[in-house]
Parts: structure tokens; C-alpha cells; sequence
């Protein structure tokens, strides 16, 4: 007998599915077939099983798997187009090793950055006409006539379709980039559980709150220092020399957590990278480096990398390299200003379409403040683009 089951979204959270998946192995249905492009599950009934199920995404996998996975119990069940589906009959805490996720983050990330962009581009249009027709409207003499349309249906049917298309663009980023998260972590998890890294204790919030009344836990705020990261490195590591220890960074990156205790050689990195997959992570580590801080975002994948060393030892960079640090700096401050271009030349279309519109009426308090926001918003914006060109300079002098 043979089940269809639909799962439109089943690619975007590939843990749910496959929980999913083991569970319709012990209600004996045992997966056969995915059709990619109906989205739909085909199972064959047969005697209800415990399965532990993996699927993976690359390009150049073959028919089978590498003898490192047979070894280790794993059996491929299908492949349809770049995605494979794999099975294993033990039990999650006995398997060390598994199919890699780089595949599917790398593969997740290009349909994020596509809903990504759909999502950029409807709000920054958004705010633009809605800064125009805010300033018709509330403008001093303004008067707007609405005249109904004979051809409503395909006004109301685009506007629906555009509300539509904006929020499943925004519900894919959202659920992709949680499904990334946990992916990434995933392998650090099963890394702590088998003894493969060593991670420090951390501090309950009862304690951190004891430790911050006895002044033993001192915590700093550093604004906007993605634009600049090379005076973060600098600051991070004086406060090292002055005996305040770095604990942890919070999730927005702002929040800086240091514990007193005594003055030591720590060597820092603020690193940006577009896409950043397991192996960097793994690269890093490996060469003794320790990850502080991993942004939430994945647009602006921001980490932060600490090594301690000794006296009369060399301080340690990631990139040793003068020419690398150089295209880092670049690839920063290009990817920043295309960030924020757009944004400031639609403000700067409003703000002149607004100074245009007072020049011929009287300034009311809505227009002020309207126009005060935009300014500021451009200041804010091209502020953080120079910041970045700056950096870029600094490294350029170094280099020569």
C-alpha cells in the first residue's frame, strides 16, 4: 500500500522532516519517493520500525555514500535532483557521525537572499510612496480625490498578490534563517556531547546578577563597532591588558560582558563573512581560535575570534596576510554601501520633494517632523558607509 502525504515547506525546516520521517517509520510507513515538484511524501506500509533519518543536499554526491557513513550504519533510501535521503537503524546518542549540512545551509542561503531581496524591495518602495503621500497629504493646501476605478478587481487582486508575495517572502527568511541556526549548532552540539571540543561553564543568571552586585562582572555597550572593527580589536584587547576578561557577548552584539580577574595577552578578530558555512567555523577552531560572538543575522554574518598567547610570543591573526586583510576591509565597506545607498537616495528624493513642497506653503509640525526623521535617517546611514571607507583607508596605509 502506498501513502501520499503533502509537505509544501518540508525543505525549510529539513529537522522537522526528518523527526517527521521517523515518526511515520513507527507507525510502519517507510519513505520511497519525494517528488520535488508536487512537494508530496510517498511511503510503503510495512512493519513499524525505529529509524533515525538524515537528508542532505550536494551537488557532486554520488549513488553512494562515503565509507566513513556505511561504516557507521547509514543507508541511502533516495536521491531526487541535488537531495539525498539517508537512514540509520541506531539509536541518535550511538551515531558520531553523520551527512554534512553545508550543502543544505549553502543551498537555503541562496533562496533566502532571493525572498530577501523581494522583501528589501517592497519595504523600501513602501516607504517611499508612503513618505510621498504622506507629504501630499498633510501638506497645508493639499486636497486628495479618490475617484473609484472601473477596473477595481485587478487593483484590489495586485495589491492582494503583493501583500501575498511579501509575506510568504518574509516567512521564508524568517523560517530559513532559524532552520541555518539550528543546523550551524548542530554540529557543535554532537561535538560537546562525544568530547570533541571542551566548552567553558557558563554562569547561571542568579549568579551573573550576584556577580554584578559584588562589581566582579562589568558589562559595556559598543554601538555600530561593525563599522570600525579594528578599533573594537584594539578595545577588546586593551581591556584584556587592564585585567577585564571577556565572558560573553550578547545576542545583538552590543553588550559587552567582561569578569575582573587578571591581566593576560588575548589576541582578537572581528571577522565578516558573506556566507559562512561549518568548515570556516571548523578552520578556526582547529587553529586555536575561539568563537566569542556569531551574529543572528545571515545577511550580516558577523563573528568575533579570540586566542590567548604569551609575552614573548607573536600576536596571532587570522589573516596574516597584509592582502587579505586588505580585500576583507573592502568587501566590508562595499557590502555596506550597497547596503545603504538605496536607503539614502530615497530619503534624499523625499527630503528634496519635501523642501520643494514648503517652499510653497506653510510649515506645519507633521512636516517638520517628518522632515527631521529623514535627515537624520540619511546622516545615520551615510555616517555608517564613510565609517566603513575609513577602515578601508586605515588598513590601505598599513599595507603600504
Amino acid at each position: 500500500m502506498i501513502k501520499k502525504v503533502l509537505r509544501p515547506y518540508w525543505s525549510y525546516d529539513v529537522q522537522k522532516t526528518e523527526k517527521w520521517l521517523s515518526s511515520m517509520a513507527e507507525d510502519g510507513y517507510f519513505l520511497v519517493k519525494v517528488n520535488r515538484l508536487t512537494r508530496c511524501f510517498f511511503f510503503q506500509q510495512g512493519e513499524p520500525k525505529k529509524l533515525m533519518y538524515r537528508i542532505g543536499y550536494d551537488k557532486m554526491q554520488g549513488e553512494s555514500l562515503s565509507k566513513g557513513l556505511i561504516a557507521e550504519g547509514w543507508t541511502k533510501v533516495l536521491r531526487t535532483g541535488n537531495w539525498f535521503v539517508t537512514v540509520n537503524e541506531k539509536p541518535l546518542e550511538q551515531i558520531k557521525t553523520s551527512p554534512v549540512r553545508e550543502g543544505i545551509i549553502k543551498h537555503n542561503r541562496i533562496i533566502m537572499y532571493i525572498f530577501g531581496g523581494i522583501v528589501l524591495y517592497f519595504s523600501i518602495m513602501a516607504v517611499f510612496f508612503l513618505s510621498i503621500f504622506g507629504l501630499i497629504l498633510f501638506s497645508a493646501d493639499s486636497q486628495v480625490e479618490v475617484e473609484e476605478s472601473p477596473y477595481w478587481i485587478f487593483t484590489y487582486l495586485y495589491f492582494g498578490a503583493v501583500i501575498a508575495t511579501f509575506a510568504l517572502s518574509l516567512y521564508s527568511v524568517i523560517k530559513i534563517h532559524r532552520t541555518n541556526k539550528k543546523l550551524m549548532n548542530e554540529k557543535i552540539n554532537r561535538d560537546e556531547f562525544f568530547g570533541k571540543t571542551q566548552g567553558e561553564k557558563k554562569l547561571s543568571k542568579v549568579e551573573e546578577r550576584q556577580l554584578k552586585r559584588s562589581g566582579q562582572l562589568v558589562k559595556k555597550r559598543k554601538l555600530g563597532w561593525m563599522y570600525a572593527p579594528d578599533k573594537l580589536e584594539k578595545w577588546l584587547e586593551k581591556m584584556e591588558e587592564e585585567g577585564y576578561n571577556l565572558y560573553r557577548v550578547s545576542k545583538a552584539g552590543t553588550t559587552f560582558h567582561f569578569l575582573i580577574g587578571h591581566p593576560r595577552k588575548v589576541s582578537y578578530c572581528a571577522d565578516y563573512q558573506n556566507i559562512a558555512d561549518e568548515s570556516y567555523f571548523d578552520i578556526h577552531r582547529d587553529a586555536g581560535w575561539k568563537s566569542v560572538f556569531s551574529s543572528l543575522g545571515s545577511l550580516q554574518k558577523w563573528s568575533i575570534w579570540s586566542r590567548e598567547y604569551s609575552e614573548d610570543e607573536e600576536r596571532p591573526q587570522i589573516y596574516s596576510d597584509k592582502t587579505n586583510q586588505l580585500k576583507h576591509a573592502r568587501k566590508i565597506a562595499i557590502a555596506y554601501t550597497c547596503l545603504f545607498l538605496p536607503l539614502i537616495i530615497a530619503y534624499l528624493f523625499n527630503l528634496c520633494l519635501g523642501l520643494e513642497m514648503i517652499s510653497h506653503h506653510k510649515l506645519d509640525k507633521l512636516q517638520i517632523f517628518s522632515m527631521v526623521i529623514m535627515l537624520i535617517a540619511i546622516l545615520s546611514f551615510g555616517s555608517y558607509s564613510i565609517r566603513t571607507w575609513m577602515y578601508y583607508r586605515r588598513l590601505t596605509k598599513q599595507v603600504g
